[in-house]
Protein backbone atom coordinates (compact mmCIF):
# COMPACT_ATOMS: atom_id res chain seq x y z
CA UNK A 1 0.00 0.00 0.00
CA UNK A 2 1.14 3.26 -0.67
CA UNK A 3 1.76 6.14 1.55
CA UNK A 4 -1.26 8.28 0.38
CA UNK A 5 -3.77 5.05 0.94
CA UNK A 6 -2.50 4.15 4.14
CA UNK A 7 -2.79 8.43 4.90
CA UNK A 8 -6.22 8.40 3.26
CA UNK A 9 -7.82 4.47 4.81
CA UNK A 10 -6.55 6.07 8.77
CA UNK A 11 -8.22 9.56 7.87
CA UNK A 12 -11.40 7.57 6.74
CA UNK A 13 -11.57 5.41 9.73
CA UNK A 14 -11.93 8.45 12.13
CA UNK A 15 -14.07 10.64 9.95
CA UNK A 16 -16.91 7.66 9.84
CA UNK A 17 -16.04 6.89 13.94
CA UNK A 18 -16.95 10.68 14.46
CA UNK A 19 -20.01 10.58 11.56
CA UNK A 20 -21.28 7.56 13.82
CA UNK A 21 -20.85 8.99 17.17
CA UNK A 22 -21.22 13.00 15.94
CA UNK A 23 -19.69 14.39 19.27
CA UNK A 24 -17.48 16.38 18.31
CA UNK A 25 -18.57 18.38 15.30
CA UNK A 26 -22.02 18.96 16.89
CA UNK A 27 -20.34 20.68 20.03
CA UNK A 28 -17.56 22.07 18.38
CA UNK A 29 -20.38 24.21 16.03
CA UNK A 30 -22.04 25.10 19.39
CA UNK A 31 -18.65 26.67 20.96
CA UNK A 32 -17.46 29.05 18.01
CA UNK A 33 -21.71 30.09 17.90
CA UNK A 34 -21.96 30.79 21.45
CA UNK A 35 -18.48 32.50 21.24
CA UNK A 36 -19.68 34.72 18.53
CA UNK A 37 -22.55 35.81 20.16
CA UNK A 38 -20.90 36.45 23.34
CA UNK A 39 -18.64 38.72 21.13
CA UNK A 40 -20.94 40.01 19.23
CA UNK A 41 -22.56 41.85 22.69
CA UNK A 42 -18.88 41.96 24.73
CA UNK A 43 -17.35 44.23 21.85
CA UNK A 44 -18.72 47.83 21.21
CA UNK A 45 -18.26 47.78 16.91
CA UNK A 46 -19.77 49.61 14.04
CA UNK A 47 -19.23 49.41 10.59
CA UNK A 48 -15.80 51.72 10.73
CA UNK A 49 -13.74 49.05 12.99
CA UNK A 50 -16.23 45.88 12.70
CA UNK A 51 -12.82 44.63 10.15
CA UNK A 52 -10.38 45.52 12.96
CA UNK A 53 -12.54 43.70 15.49
CA UNK A 54 -13.72 40.73 13.84
CA UNK A 55 -10.07 38.63 12.62
CA UNK A 56 -9.42 38.68 15.76
CA UNK A 57 -12.90 37.21 16.94
CA UNK A 58 -12.44 34.84 14.41
CA UNK A 59 -8.87 33.49 15.25
CA UNK A 60 -9.75 33.11 18.78
CA UNK A 61 -12.61 30.85 18.22
CA UNK A 62 -10.74 28.88 16.17
CA UNK A 63 -7.90 28.58 18.72
CA UNK A 64 -9.88 27.12 21.20
CA UNK A 65 -12.18 25.01 18.53
CA UNK A 66 -8.48 23.25 17.27
CA UNK A 67 -7.44 22.57 20.70
CA UNK A 68 -10.60 20.40 21.40
CA UNK A 69 -10.32 19.17 18.00
CA UNK A 70 -6.79 18.21 17.55
CA UNK A 71 -7.12 16.97 21.79
CA UNK A 72 -9.60 14.37 20.37
CA UNK A 73 -7.15 13.05 17.41
CA UNK A 74 -5.77 10.48 19.38
CA UNK A 75 -8.91 9.75 22.16
CA UNK A 76 -9.97 6.84 20.47
CA UNK A 77 -6.44 5.19 19.99
CA UNK A 78 -5.84 5.78 23.35
CA UNK A 79 -8.68 4.42 25.35
CA UNK A 80 -8.82 1.36 22.86
CA UNK A 81 -4.89 0.46 22.64
CA UNK A 82 -5.72 0.64 19.13
CA UNK A 83 -2.27 2.82 17.98
CA UNK A 84 -0.19 0.01 18.93
CA UNK A 85 -1.40 -2.35 16.51
CA UNK A 86 -2.06 0.00 13.95
CA UNK A 87 2.45 0.19 14.66
CA UNK A 88 2.77 -3.59 14.07
CA UNK A 89 1.07 -3.23 10.61
CA UNK A 90 3.58 -2.64 7.61
CA UNK A 91 2.38 1.18 7.91
CA UNK A 92 4.54 3.59 8.29
CA UNK A 93 4.42 5.87 11.07
CA UNK A 94 4.61 8.85 8.73
CA UNK A 95 1.45 7.58 6.87
CA UNK A 96 -0.73 7.33 9.90
CA UNK A 97 0.17 10.55 11.37
CA UNK A 98 -0.57 12.21 8.11
CA UNK A 99 -4.33 10.58 8.13
CA UNK A 100 -4.65 11.52 12.03
CA UNK A 101 -3.92 15.09 10.69
CA UNK A 102 -6.13 14.83 7.87
CA UNK A 103 -8.72 13.85 9.68
CA UNK A 104 -8.98 16.28 12.50
CA UNK A 105 -8.26 19.29 9.61
CA UNK A 106 -11.16 17.82 7.61
CA UNK A 107 -13.43 18.04 11.11
CA UNK A 108 -11.87 21.79 11.92
CA UNK A 109 -12.70 22.50 8.41
CA UNK A 110 -16.34 20.93 8.96
CA UNK A 111 -16.66 23.43 12.15
CA UNK A 112 -15.12 26.70 10.08
CA UNK A 113 -18.12 25.92 7.51
CA UNK A 114 -20.29 27.22 10.58
CA UNK A 115 -17.77 29.81 12.14
CA UNK A 116 -17.27 31.65 8.91
CA UNK A 117 -20.86 32.69 7.79
CA UNK A 118 -21.57 33.97 11.72
CA UNK A 119 -18.92 35.44 11.89
CA UNK A 120 -20.43 37.45 8.63
CA UNK A 121 -23.61 37.12 9.99
CA UNK A 122 -22.72 38.98 13.48
CA UNK A 123 -20.21 41.20 12.78
CA UNK A 124 -21.66 41.97 8.43
CA UNK A 125 -17.81 41.55 7.16
CA UNK A 126 -17.92 40.50 4.07
CA UNK A 127 -16.27 36.74 2.95
CA UNK A 128 -14.27 36.36 -0.02
CA UNK A 129 -12.09 33.35 -1.90
CA UNK A 130 -8.59 35.65 0.09
CA UNK A 131 -10.67 35.07 3.60
CA UNK A 132 -11.22 31.03 3.08
CA UNK A 133 -8.01 30.81 1.76
CA UNK A 134 -6.00 31.91 4.77
CA UNK A 135 -8.00 30.30 6.96
CA UNK A 136 -7.54 26.79 4.88
CA UNK A 137 -3.89 27.81 4.78
CA UNK A 138 -3.83 29.05 8.79
CA UNK A 139 -5.27 25.16 9.14
CA UNK A 140 -3.32 22.99 7.32
CA UNK A 141 -0.29 24.29 9.62
CA UNK A 142 -2.24 24.06 12.66
CA UNK A 143 -3.38 20.74 12.24
CA UNK A 144 -0.23 19.03 11.67
CA UNK A 145 1.13 20.63 14.65
CA UNK A 146 -1.68 20.04 16.88
CA UNK A 147 -1.91 16.43 16.29
CA UNK A 148 1.97 16.13 16.63
CA UNK A 149 1.66 17.28 20.03
CA UNK A 150 -1.34 15.35 20.90
CA UNK A 151 0.19 12.21 19.92
CA UNK A 152 3.12 13.45 22.53
CA UNK A 153 0.81 13.74 25.33
CA UNK A 154 -1.87 11.34 24.82
CA UNK A 155 0.04 8.97 27.52
CA UNK A 156 -0.20 11.86 29.71
CA UNK A 157 -1.76 12.30 32.78
CA UNK A 158 -1.96 16.08 32.35
CA UNK A 159 -2.30 15.93 28.90
CA UNK A 160 -5.39 19.07 28.69
CA UNK A 161 -2.99 21.36 30.67
CA UNK A 162 0.36 20.18 28.16
CA UNK A 163 -1.26 20.23 24.91
CA UNK A 164 -2.56 23.80 24.97
CA UNK A 165 0.82 24.78 26.59
CA UNK A 166 2.90 22.92 23.82
CA UNK A 167 0.81 23.86 20.64
CA UNK A 168 0.00 27.13 21.21
CA UNK A 169 3.49 29.15 21.26
CA UNK A 170 3.92 27.50 17.56
CA UNK A 171 0.71 28.51 16.55
CA UNK A 172 1.34 31.95 17.02
CA UNK A 173 3.11 32.64 13.73
CA UNK A 174 -0.55 31.28 12.20
CA UNK A 175 -2.58 33.71 14.34
CA UNK A 176 -0.83 36.77 13.42
CA UNK A 177 -0.40 36.20 9.86
CA UNK A 178 -3.25 34.68 9.26
CA UNK A 179 -5.02 37.68 11.12
CA UNK A 180 -3.34 40.26 9.03
CA UNK A 181 -4.44 38.19 6.15
CA UNK A 182 -8.58 37.60 7.18
CA UNK A 183 -7.76 42.04 7.88
CA UNK A 184 -6.74 42.67 4.41
CA UNK A 185 -9.25 40.47 2.79
CA UNK A 186 -12.03 42.24 4.82
CA UNK A 187 -11.00 45.79 3.75
CA UNK A 188 -8.60 46.66 6.59
CA UNK A 189 -4.90 47.52 6.21
CA UNK A 190 -2.47 45.79 4.40
CA UNK A 191 -2.14 43.22 1.46
CA UNK A 192 -3.53 39.56 1.79
CA UNK A 193 -0.35 38.77 -1.13
CA UNK A 194 2.29 38.57 1.04
CA UNK A 195 0.92 37.04 3.66
CA UNK A 196 -0.32 34.58 2.03
CA UNK A 197 2.67 33.54 0.81
CA UNK A 198 4.26 33.53 4.90
CA UNK A 199 1.23 31.09 5.33
CA UNK A 200 2.17 28.59 2.18
CA UNK A 201 6.16 29.03 3.43
CA UNK A 202 5.09 28.26 7.11
CA UNK A 203 2.69 25.32 6.19
CA UNK A 204 6.08 23.60 4.03
CA UNK A 205 8.07 24.43 6.99
CA UNK A 206 6.14 22.52 9.47
CA UNK A 207 4.65 19.49 7.47
CA UNK A 208 8.25 18.29 6.89
CA UNK A 209 9.57 19.06 10.50
CA UNK A 210 6.27 17.08 11.56
CA UNK A 211 6.62 14.31 8.91
CA UNK A 212 10.12 13.85 10.12
CA UNK A 213 9.64 13.66 13.22
CA UNK A 214 6.19 11.92 13.79
CA UNK A 215 7.56 8.22 12.90
CA UNK A 216 9.86 9.30 16.70
CA UNK A 217 6.88 10.31 18.53
CA UNK A 218 4.58 7.26 17.30
CA UNK A 219 7.04 4.61 17.89
CA UNK A 220 7.68 6.10 21.39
Amino acid sequence: MTFATIALAVARKDLMSEWRTRELVPALAQFVVLALVIANFGFQFDAHNATAIAPGVLWMALVFAGLVAFGRAFAAEREQSSLEAMLMTPASPGAIFAGKALAAALLLVACEAVLLPALALFFSVPLSFAVLSAVLLATVGMAVLGCLFAAMVARVRARELLLPLLTLPLWIPFIVVGGQAVQAAMGGAGGTSQATGLLVDLDILFVVLTSLTARFVLDD
